[in-house]
């Protein structure tokens, strides 16, 4: 009986007979793409090559993560994001975040608008009327919507982070990697795009809220997010 020198990752494992290699092959102890030498051959090859593999085998060389170059293609169903250590972003600071840049937006625009909403206020039953307070009320209104555009577009574009992201020390990173989503993925589909569906008539409310449950998946990705391709996680971006 033929005996067979069996190697994996350039080792050898030792010398086997036919029966010990199929009987290992069954029960995972070699993998189908192990290499074997026996006398008379010019070179190694895979054991897939010369010995039945059995499903438990094919799926033992699966789940160690060892690669069949002679295997069929097929899907990665793991997410890579998480394979390379990328954590997710956890719900508290998301909602920290939102709230942050809530915050800054009520600053830069909200006290504006209550002061011009304020100052034209009908009196006494008249009309009302611009006053000076009221133009330069409105003129902080427009400039502090401005800064609060700038500030965004160049922060996501950039970073991938709003005020209140960078705060706390999370981003938005392309899906499934980690990479910056760049000025399309972060600003035009995340957040251009859902603010439009969010402003249709009747539909918007309904998609405001089912974009909020989308959160407490396991993968925290929203509607937005999946219209972007991007996820939030842990972590500044790389320099």
């Amino acid at each position: 009986m033929s005996s067979y020198h069996i190697a994996r990752n350039g080792q050898q494992l030792g010398v086997f007979s036919e029966q010990a290699i199929q009987s290992g092959l069954t029960t995972g102890q070699f993998m189908p793409d192990d290499l074997f030498w026996t006398e008379g051959m010019g070179d190694w090859q895979a054991l897939n090559t010369r010995f039945a593999v059995s499903a438990v085998a094919t799926t033992s060389a699966y789940n160690s993560g060892v690669f069949n170059p002679y295997a069929a293609p097929s899907a990665n169903l793991q997410n890579p994001a998480l394979a390379a250590n990328v954590q997710v972003a956890d719900l508290g600071k998301r909602l920290g975040a939102a709230l942050l840049d809530g915050l800054l937006g009520a600053v830069l625009f909200g006290v504006p608008y209550v002061v011009f909403l304020m100052s034209v206020s009908p009196d006494n039953g008249r009309q009302p009327e611009l006053n000076t307070t009221a133009m330069i009320a409105g003129g902080c209104m427009l400039l502090g919507l401005l800064a609060l555009l700038v500030i965004n577009i160049i922060m996501l574009t950039t970073r991938g982070q709003t005020p209140g992201k960078r705060a706390l020390g999370i981003r938005i990173a392309t899906f499934p990697g980690a990479e910056k989503p760049g000025f399309v993925k972060a600003f035009l589909l995340r957040g251009l795009v859902n603010a439009l569906i969010g402003a249709v008539p009747c539909l918007g409310p309904i998609y405001g809220l089912v974009d909020i449950c989308f959160i407490f998946q396991a993968d925290r990705r929203c509607i937005h997010d999946l219209i972007a391709g991007t996820h939030v996680i842990e972590g500044n971006p790389p320099a």
